[in-house]
């Protein structure tokens, strides 16, 4: 059976002032009369799961603002495997560590059905050159992304922590929004990708938390599946050395 492609869909343009979600972006410490302008050349799209935003060595043609869904930072070793080493998630920006540079160094790939504002980049380049508030508010996000990328690699990769301190560790970093116990679903394989275990292992705790009753499968497709958590029971175990 031929397997069908992701796809993306162009929504047409972005209309950033009445964005609920500005306060959040990139573009936040921009005042509505200067966002006349920089709005202009801005596109919603939807892209299925699966579907790039971006590829690893491809050109760098914008920064992406995610509004909904999932996005994981994938990086490839030598021999093609993979290593998820950040997720974006709503209010988060993909693209932004290759910004000023000629090619992204990462892969970007759509968890579940995600959309997501592009921003172009030339303009977004000039933009932030002539907006110094703005210039701040990256250095900003860009501190914050690389102690998440930090703190990724100390809390969900250390060798001597069990596989299920981990993953109620992962599970705690997956939530859709800060003060909700819903939690972002990831397929098996990327769960290992990220934490840096095998996918039975993953497969065999995650069976164990389901029957516990400390994650709870919700959705109807792979593409809006997500899982309830009980988040004090997950704290508890993300304690646990």
């Amino acid at each position: 059976m031929t397997r069908i492609p992701p796809t993306v869909r162009c929504q047409g343009r972005s209309n950033c002032f009445d964005c609920t979600l500005r306060h959040e972006m990139v573009c936040s410490e921009v005042t509505l009369n200067e966002l006349i302008d920089f709005h202009t050349g801005i596109e919603d799209f939807d892209y299925d799961h699966g579907a790039a935003l971006f590829s690893k060595d491809a050109p760098t043609e914008g920064v992406y603002c995610i509004r909904h869904g999932a996005v994981k930072i994938v990086k490839y070793d030598p021999v093609g495997g993979q290593r998820i080493i950040r997720v974006l998630k709503k209010g988060d920006v993909a693209g932004l560590e290759s910004a000023f540079g000629d090619s992204y160094e990462h892969t970007a790939m759509a968890v579940g059905e995600v959309r997501a504002c592009r921003v172009p980049i030339e303009y977004f380049r000039t933009f932030v050159s002539q907006h110094g508030n703005l210039q701040m508010r990256l250095l900003r996000t860009s501190q914050a992304t690389l102690r998440e990328t930090e703190s990724w690699l100390s809390e969900l990769t250390v060798g001597n922590l069990s596989a299920r301190t981990r993953m109620a560790r992962l599970m705690l970093r997956l939530r859709v929004t800060d003060d909700g116990d819903r939690i972002h679903r990831f397929g098996v394989e990327d769960m290992a990708a990220i934490l840096g275990i095998t996918a039975e292992t993953v497969s065999r705790v995650v069976s164990d938390l389901v029957r516990e009753g400390i994650l709870v499968k919700g959705g109807k497709s792979f593409a809006t599946r997500y899982f309830r958590g009980d988040l004090p029971a997950l704290e508890k175990i993300a304690r646990e050395a």
